[in-house]
């Protein structure tokens, strides 16, 4: 069996190209998907997105964001409920604790993130992987259990920036109304998980054969809960990237400055990279014209944007000047699973920010051994660059996951 063949076999959770050349079909699935998801959700006898925008105009001072975000937001809300609620009433205040200030040490010592997350590797399984027998009751306080099991994973930071408002909120609302906002929740996730496993179920064919066969390799990791997304988390990243996208187009557009973040499996070897720390991010040194980071960084020069490789979502902006945020547009390229928390950071930044997602996730850092090239879609950049050019653009194809 030759490389190729070998790597048709390998098991990875999602890919957008499927057996095509290219994910063309993916984004018109999705895009399709995605306004059946905001019709679907009119249909549900709820005024609780109405209310949470008048509640916002009156409590909260940032910017009111369109009814679509906070849809997904509410689709959020009802799948981690889902899907971490059983888990969240198990979890103790000591443990939470204890991996809340892990996580914050992490984040200021990064020195000390190896060792830490050896550390946390061994406490999540035990604290963050075990269920309650009996599913929670649609409660605040069960919430508000939910809310301290997310913060305690260190993986949904900008997703708990958001649910903390709606905590708020519905503390503002009578016991029985919250629960039953919760109850609509959930019959929106099922209506969601059914359909969206029918439209895009397709593409993330493999993520339960990935946890039923690999995922115990990452039992013991801190990667633990990252690695365990279900497969209608995929869904719910791929509908929110593009609700982000139409939501941040027009800021996205007035920017007069435009940016492309690459992550940094994209680059064809990290080890012999030339790559050269700005305070952006990495800015490619041009050392192979095989990798993707080098074609794409040619093409930024062509038609006037920026190219910066992140390392981390939690690096990315780190250094940045009030100039920069001011002036910046970007488009960030990530697998499905990064892809909104690294959107809603930049907007948290004043950035307006549009999503490419990488055709498939496959890097050594989670999800392979060695790492799988990947590719993103050069029609999706180019339409989120607004190019507009019959000029064909062929990404290499051995370059990422090195």
């Amino acid at each position: 069996m030759d490389y190729a063949e070998g790597l048709k076999m390998e098991i990875t959770t999602y890919s957008l190209k499927l057996k095509e050349n290219n994910s063309n079909q993916y984004y018109e699935d999705v895009r399709i998907f995605t306004d059946e998801v905001l019709r679907e959700f009119e249909s549900f006898e709820t005024h609780v997105i109405s209310d949470f925008m008048d509640y916002l105009k009156e409590n909260d001072a940032r910017k009111i964001r369109t009814c679509e975000e906070y849809i997904f937001e509410f689709l959020m809300l009802g799948i981690f409920w889902k899907i971490y609620s059983r888990r969240a009433l198990s979890l103790d205040e000591n443990p939470s604790r204890v991996l809340e200030n892990l996580v914050e040490e992490r984040n200021k010592n990064l020195q000390a993130k190896e060792t830490i997350d050896i550390i946390r590797g061994v406490l999540m399984k035990p604290f963050l992987l075990s269920e309650s027998v009996s599913a929670p009751d649609l409660t605040l306080e069960n919430f508000q259990k939910l809310l301290m099991y997310l913060k305690s994973t260190g993986d949904f930071n900008q997703e708990l920036r958001r649910l903390k408002i709606w905590n708020r909120f519905f503390e503002t609302e009578n016991p029985k109304i919250v629960s039953k906002h919760l109850q609509n929740a959930l019959l929106f996730v099922n209506w969601f998980e059914d359909n969206s496993k029918q439209v895009l179920g397709k593409y993330t064919i493999k993520v339960n054969k990935f946890l039923a066969e690999k995922y115990v390799e990452h039992h013991w990791r801190e990667d633990v809960i990252f690695c365990g997304r279900k497969e209608v988390e995929y869904h719910l990243n791929m509908v929110g990237a593009e609700i982000m996208n139409r939501a941040y187009k027009n800021e996205f557009s007035e920017r007069p400055r435009k940016a492309l973040l690459l992550p940094g499996c994209m680059r064809i070897s990290q080890v012999i990279c030339k790559a050269e720390e700005t305070d952006l991010g990495l800015k490619c040194g041009k050392c192979m014209k095989n990798c993707n980071v080098d074609q794409l960084t040619d093409m930024g020069i062509k038609y006037g944007f920026e190219v910066y490789i992140i390392s981390h979502e939690s690096s990315a902006f780190s250094k940045s000047t009030k100039v920069d945020r001011d002036e910046l547009g970007i488009v960030g390229v990530a697998c499905v699973s990064n892809l909104i928390a690294g959107g809603w950071k930049s907007d948290s930044l004043g950035i307006p920010a549009q999503c490419v997602l990488l055709d498939s996730a496959s890097c050594k850092n989670h999800w392979h051994k060695t790492g799988i090239p990947t590719n993103i879609n050069i029609n999706h950049l180019m339409d989120l660059f607004n190019i507009k050019t019959e000029e064909y653009y062929k990404l290499g194809e051995v370059t990422a996951c090195h």
